[in-house]
């Protein structure tokens, strides 16, 4: 696999590029916002290994760009000091697939990338991941990232499509905040919850997951959420 490694300290984008080597890939690294967009544009590249803080511009602004020019089929994972809780959502909420703390503890970061690889893998060729799932009046196809509803196209982001899939496939389970964002957003640490709040409101604007339409989407105190059939 091809990994673009985006970072300007020196010593840092040399450990990323070596780790990089070493699992089994190859690495290019940039060193700055502009170099990495000229980048993109001029080769592909499987997964994105990105800094937050940068020279010529920040990490938000650049993801923004990432997923609106190639969409959320790109992996990326952010390589940062910037930890505080509310960074952490952001990144989330604007389509980081995870991030990994500076310094870089290398097993750790080597684990995740693995873990992201496999996932990925799994989502594009598993029968069961990529078989098409039609639940009342959404259907949705794993394989092709694409969500219907009373046969019309609806645009999810890439969080989005996974928590709508998870409770689709769980109808009556459920889920709290923290199991969601592990199961989704395949983060294990205390974050914003705030992240899967928003993320829900989203999906049942979207999907119209409402009583009126069959759906049932409680918000359960103190727990998390439940998707069920209801009688319209």
């Amino acid at each position: 696999m091809r990994f673009a490694i985006l970072e300007d300290s020196r010593s840092q984008a040399l450990l990323l590029k070596t780790m990089v080597e070493e699992l089994g890939h190859e690495g290019t690294v940039f060193a700055s916002a502009l170099e990495f967009r000229r980048g993109l544009e001029g080769q592909p590249f499987d997964l994105l290994l990105m800094d937050w803080i940068l020279p010529d511009g920040s990490g938000d602004e650049l993801l923004g760009w990432v997923r609106e020019r190639f969409g959320w089929s790109i992996p990326v994972i952010f390589v940062t000091a910037r930890v505080a809780e509310g960074d952490v959502a952001s990144m989330l909420r604007l389509g980081a697939d995870d991030y990994v703390c500076k310094p870089i503890r290398y097993v750790e970061l080597s684990a995740r990338i693995e873990a992201l690889i496999r996932r990925r893998a799994l989502s594009g060729s598993g029968a069961r991941d990529t078989a098409s799932l039609v639940a009342g009046n959404v259907a949705l196809d794993p394989a092709a990232r694409s969500a219907l509803v009373d046969g019309r196209p609806v645009a999810l982001t890439g969080k989005e499509f996974d928590l709508a899939l998870l409770l689709l496939r769980n109808l009556g389970t459920l889920f709290n905040r923290q199991t969601l964002l592990e199961k989704v957003w395949e983060v294990d640490a205390e974050i914003d919850t705030r992240t899967v709040d928003t993320h829900v409101s989203r999906l049942r604007r979207k999907l119209g997951l409402e009583p009126a339409n069959g759906w049932l989407l409680t918000t359960v105190y103190g727990h998390g959420y439940r998707l069920e059939r209801c009688a319209s």
